[in-house]
């Protein structure tokens, strides 16, 4: 078994992609996350230009979204629940649709993220 996480996720998930991090000197631990930058165990600043869509929106951790998510965490909410109206999704499908100029219930969630995205 291998002792390294990094060594596992070379042996067990994906080698090329390990090895491709290695070649650029990527594959380097991080000790936290802050707004554009990355900062490794060794105390270096990276910023973050490759990482995903949330991220380029938002920053890593920002202040106001760790708050809403402690708080939403602390209400022990229900979550994922099929059987409910989930709270919030009214009052946010008609800010979409308001957005979109309109008719978010034909094609689905996709679609009307798509709508909302590209008239707002």
């Amino acid at each position: 078994m291998a002792t390294d996480q990094r060594e596992s996720y070379r042996d067990f998930v994906n080698p090329q992609w390990t090895r491709l991090l290695d070649v650029l000197s990527m594959n380097v631990r991080y000790q936290r996350c802050e707004n554009v930058e990355l900062i490794t165990d060794d105390g270096r600043r990276i910023l973050d230009f490759l990482s995903g869509y949330c991220v380029h929106n938002a920053g890593h951790n920002h202040p106001r979204i760790v708050a809403a998510l402690k708080d939403e965490l602390e209400r022990r909410g229900p979550a994922m629940l099929q059987s409910h109206v989930p709270e919030g999704a009214g009052a946010l499908a008609e800010r979409l649709t308001a957005k979109a100029g309109g008719g978010l219930t034909q094609g689905g969630g996709t679609c009307c993220m798509r709508k909302a995205r590209f008239t707002g």
